[in-house]
């Protein structure tokens, strides 16, 4: 699976250099030269799944449900809502991948959610990661929930990969400029940070429209790297893309007369792109 992943990405990468940010291309350098970022990792069990709920979710036989670690697909509609563009190709293509026997999974460190879903990764029995194949294929869009970060190198290439090629999702850019936020949900933001401030130990990135990105206080640390030992002022009128699910405060009863009406939190570098 490396290989085939490492020489697409080397290929594209080479014709679209801009799509690779400075991080996550340290990431890559760190690896041995041995690793495979996409190998299982721990002792898996073998499962049978009975449909693909959606484009990231299952049941199988046995009546758990999982939601598949390290990516999001786009919703399929509900009570009457339209689904969203690449939603029932997405949860086709899953069905498909996960039909044949010798389908292994793999828990998170964190187990469930808060729904009562098991969190996993999911390998075919010829040792493909599933959740690589939708992203590289264009199906869903990679993301790191911590504590569960284990596959991000893979993901991050598998989704680099298809965004390079237009594939799927990437065929029409999703990534929506800041100043034209006006819900919530899962989103890629574009913007420019206009203000940096801390608050309650937390790190705050106003952008030029009404989101402002959040770096928790026990999220700090891990972006130490990206701030190589700078300030955080320093990112003052810098572009970012930004990906995560965006609250809209307003709805929760925050006032927007204080506060940005739409807040982002970051939890991991790898949701955030500094430009």
């Amino acid at each position: 699976m490396l290989g085939r992943l490492t020489v697409s990405a080397t290929k594209l990468v080479n014709r679209k250099a801009f799509l690779w940010s400075a991080f996550f291309i340290a990431w890559l350098i760190a690896l041995p030269s041995q690793a495979d970022p996409c190998a299982a990792v721990g002792a898996g069990s073998n499962v049978v799944s009975r449909f693909a709920i959606d484009g990231d979710t299952l049941e199988l036989v046995d009546g758990r449900r999982v939601r598949l670690l390290g990516i999001d697909t786009p919703e399929i509609g509900r009570r009457g809502k339209s689904s969203e563009p690449f939603a029932q190709v997405a949860r086709k293509r899953l069905e498909q991948l996960t039909q044949s026997s010798g389908l292994r999974m793999y828990v998170g460190e964190q187990p469930q959610d808060r729904y009562g879903r098991i969190l996993a990764h999911l390998f075919a029995a010829d040792g493909r990661n599933i959740e690589a194949q939708l992203l590289e294929e264009g199906l869903g869009f990679a993301l790191v929930v911590p504590p569960n970060d284990r596959l991000m190198t893979c993901h991050g290439i598998a989704e680099r990969v298809a965004r390079a090629a237009d594939r799927g999702i990437w065929s029409r850019s999703p990534v929506m400029p800041a100043a034209r936020v006006a819900d919530g949900g899962f989103t890629l933001i574009s913007g420019r940070i206009t203000s940096v401030s801390e608050g309650r130990g937390h790190l705050w990135l106003d952008l030029d429209g009404p989101v402002t990105l959040r770096i928790g206080r026990d999220e700090r640390v891990s972006f130490m790297d990206m701030l190589g030992n700078r300030p955080p002022a320093n990112w003052v009128g810098r572009n970012v893309e930004a990906r995560g699910w965006v609250v809209d405060r307003q709805r929760k009863g925050s006032s927007p007369k204080a506060y940005k009406r739409f807040m982002l939190p970051v939890r991991h570098p790898f949701m955030l792109e500094i430009k």
